[in-house]
């Protein structure tokens, strides 16, 4: 939620129409428009106003939770959640009387209509529907979604497209684009072969890198990947089978092909440390230039860009190759990636960071939940499951958590009901003990990860008009669902999948999830339980632990828990961005050439040793500008107290960390921009 008001922003009452909202737009417009000379920040608060004002739905929420926005982390979570319907404050409830009355909206709809209606009677060719044209535009495009035509092409997805698939659709990018690596290699674990995970998955301790970045690629180095079910299911079958029976065949979203042998892996965390040049941002000059030539446009684009240091998490797509983060370095598209501010979960949080988000939509997009219903969920002991029984508590949601019926059921039982769980019970084949349990509990929405008999248990625990909604079939079998409990109970079945989810609503939108998600972590109201493997310890018999560690069978004493790979840490990522740049440049300087390294692995620049940091070039600031020929600024670092190389070298090791030194710089009057890049450089290891 902004900070500023937006009907402030836009000089209007609460109770403005929408027609007041555009004449309102339209004035600060004409004054505050970037290319009139007005500011981007308060441009971007007028967009934003006007965007939530103008949609019915928007501004109802708008005015409903901006009455109260305090009282910690849980409080906002329940203000923002279903649109505001779990928060049970009296602001909150002052706030929903508030806003526009059902009468009000009616009459903003009716108006909207006569628009069209007067549009319709001066057009050349009038609408039967009635529709303005961009409501048409809009249905047309909705209509060929199905068939995986909707969107602008540029020549980025072609290009993306003639790598993933080899079809010729495609175009190539030059190698003016690739940036050259010199040789690297990673532990990783792989497989050559389709079949099970246990048989066919190994450890591969020196995984050769390829020698140049492509055209958008970016090389990360990975901090840490979840071991979920998504990522044995594409390394027991590559499911481009599908793509050659209905429905599939008949759109262009298909699965792309493993080639092999291939790495593993579709979820983890990792910082980047090299680029591809394509994805180089501009310097300020170049920046301001562009800026002055396309309004809007060029800052845009720069923002999005992938940078060194950045964190970044795979985005879920489950017809893409698998990224390979199963690996201390992995090299994949940018596109593929989302940036995250470093920091912002705990590492086995953002490794298992589709879990929460899972979580978190599953219970905000069905059901229709309200305070006090309950739902039911199987395998409530994994990390799904686990969220959704702390978000449930917090939602003042009652949740019947079903687990393995084994010896380890009193130990579930306890730490689920430490989490937040209102019933914890057995799931297992005596249906009448299991409605007995229930009594007259009967659930508004049930959350199926199993599939087969345990889901259709689910459904018959529903009440009337109930949800059961499949998140994932661990069992490959659908739900034998009788057609009478969905005619007559008039049951709603639905599956979920987050990778669609985030190709409908994008980056933003599951970035600003994780951010709601971040608030309850950081507040200690979510938190799941995992078991790390570092990389030191992954072999071949504690990869096989881990493949099967959330699924193994428990006693007293144990719990079922994910797996999370550790590789590194971000400490490790900035000295390993210290020592690739220093070879990157001595690669484009022409000082060592890739090529020899085939003939002669023993010329090949040792990576690790930390050669490349400047405290190890330089005694002090002094010496460093003294090299650069910058004496005029010695002066400046000793009245800031900026002589220590250390403490530079801890700068730039921050999250936007050069960004952060070249603005102190600037403000200790070294305005040449040429200086201040040359000691930055200096410092990260490029000179």
């Amino acid at each position: 939620m902004s900070d500023l008001d937006h009907y402030a922003v836009l000089g209007i009452s609460t109770n403005a129409s929408t027609d007041d909202v555009r004449n309102a737009y339209k004035e600060k417009a004409m004054r505050h428009h970037p290319d009139r000379g007005g500011e981007r920040e308060a441009w971007a608060a007028i967009q934003k106003a006007f965007d939530t004002l103008t949609d019915l739905q928007k501004r109802a929420l708008y005015d409903r939770t901006k009455a109260d926005a305090e009282g910690g982390a849980e409080r906002q979570f329940a203000q923002k959640f279903g649109e505001g319907a779990f928060d049970l404050s009296q602001a909150a409830a002052r706030g929903r009387k508030g806003g526009m009355s059902i009468m009000k909206q009616l009459d903003e709809v009716k108006k909207d209509e006569e628009r069209v209606k007067q549009s319709n009677r001066t057009a050349v060719i009038q609408s039967g529907y009635e529709m303005s044209h961009s409501a048409g535009f809009e249905a047309w495009m909705r209509n060929q979604e199905g068939l995986g035509k909707t969107g602008a092409y540029t020549s980025e997805d072609l290009i993306r497209q003639s790598k993933a698939f080899g079809d010729g659709e495609g175009i190539e990018a030059t190698d003016s684009t690739h940036q050259p690596l010199p040789p690297l290699t990673a532990t990783a674990v792989k497989f050559d072969a389709h079949g099970a995970p246990d048989d066919v998955l190994y450890v591969d301790e020196k995984h050769a890198l390829p020698d140049h970045l492509g055209h958008s690629e970016v090389l990360v180095y990975m901090l840490a990947a979840c071991v979920n079910d998504e990522d044995l299911l594409r390394v027991q079958t590559p499911l481009t089978i599908l793509n050659d029976f209905p429905p599939f065949n008949r759109t262009k979203k298909k699965w792309e092909q493993i080639p092999l042998p291939a790495v593993a892996g579709v979820e983890g965390v990792g910082v980047v440390v090299a680029t591809a040049k394509n994805l180089a941002k501009p310097d300020e000059v170049q920046a301001e230039k562009l800026y002055r030539t396309l309004p809007g446009l060029a800052g845009q684009q720069a923002e999005e860009l992938l940078e060194v240091k950045d964190w970044v998490i795979a985005l879920p797509d489950a017809r893409l190759k698998p990224i390979g983060c199963w690996s201390s370095l992995c090299i994949c598209d940018a596109s593929r990636l989302l940036k995250v501010p470093a920091q912002l979960l705990p590492l086995q949080h953002y490794a298992c960071s589709r879990s929460l988000c899972t979580a978190y939509r599953l219970l905000e997009d069905y059901g229709s939940l309200r305070p006090g219903d309950t739902i039911i969920q199987n395998m409530a002991d994994l990390p799904v499951g686990q969220a959704v029984i702390q978000l449930c508590s917090m939602l003042k949601i009652r949740s019947i958590c079903l687990v393995n019926d084994d010896e380890g059921f009193e130990r579930t039982k306890e730490l689920l009901m430490q989490l937040g769980a209102t019933h914890v019970l057995r799931d297992n084949s005596k249906l009448s003990e299991f409605l007995d349990a229930l009594g007259s509990e009967m659930p508004r929405l049930a959350l199926d990860c199993l599939g087969g008999e345990a889901g259709k248990r689910l459904a018959i625990a529903l009440r009337p008009g109930g949800t059961l909604v499949m998140h994932q079939l661990q069992s490959g079998q659908v739900p034998p669902i009788s057609p009478s409990l969905l005619m007559y109970q008039q049951l709603s079945l639905y599956g979920f999948n987050l990778a669609q989810w985030t190709i409908e609503h994008g980056k933003e939108a599951y970035l600003q999830m994780l951010r709601t998600l971040a608030e309850l972590v950081s507040a200690d109201r979510l938190n799941i339980f995992t078991k790390t493997l570092p990389v030191a310890e992954l072999n071949g018999t504690s990869l096989k632990r881990a493949l099967s560690s959330h699924r193994a069978k428990q006693d007293s004493k144990t719990f079922r828990e994910r797996t999370v790979l550790v590789f590194g840490d971000e400490s490790g990522a900035n000295d390993m961005y210290f020592e690739l740049a220093q070879q990157i440049r001595k690669l484009e300087n022409g000082d060592i050439d890739v090529a020899d390294f085939a003939s002669s692995p023993s010329k090949a620049p040792a990576l690790g040793n930390g050669g490349g940091q400047a405290s190890k070039r330089w005694e002090n600031a002094q010496a460093l500008l003294k090299y650069l020929e910058l004496e005029q600024y010695t002066e400046a670092f000793v009245e800031e107290e900026m002589t220590s190389i250390q403490l530079l070298e801890e700068i730039v090791g921050r999250a936007d960390g050069e960004k952060e030194l070249m603005e102190a710089l600037k403000e200790m009057g070294i305005k040449k921009m040429g200086h201040r890049q040359s000691i930055v450089g200096a410092i990260v290891g490029r000179i």
